[in-house]
């Protein structure tokens, strides 16, 4: 899991929802990716997806092959780790 559990799942969450949604498989994201000049196997995107932990430029290009124009962050609970004031 990533470093951040709740932004771990996040992402998680809401590319398996959308990849359900389009009744995608990692291959046709894959493929997809790739007309942008990404290169990413199923197993690649498979296994980051399940550790929630990839670069921006991935999750961003993720997001446009899936077709999706917003993101509600406001879903996203993030509270201020104890005893650490200013990091994340």
């Amino acid at each position: 899991m990533a470093k951040h559990a709740k932004l771990g799942l996040y992402i998680q969450g809401l590319i398996r929802a959308e990849k359900a949604r389009r009744k995608l498989t990692f291959e046709d994201i894959s493929q997809r990716l790739r007309q942008y000049g990404i290169t990413q196997t199923p197993t690649n995107l498979r296994t980051k997806l399940g550790r929630g932990d990839m670069s921006a430029q991935l999750f961003l290009a993720l997001m446009k092959v899936l077709e999706l124009r917003s993101i509600r962050l406001d879903e996203l609970e993030l509270r201020p780790a104890r005893g650490r004031r200013g990091k994340t």
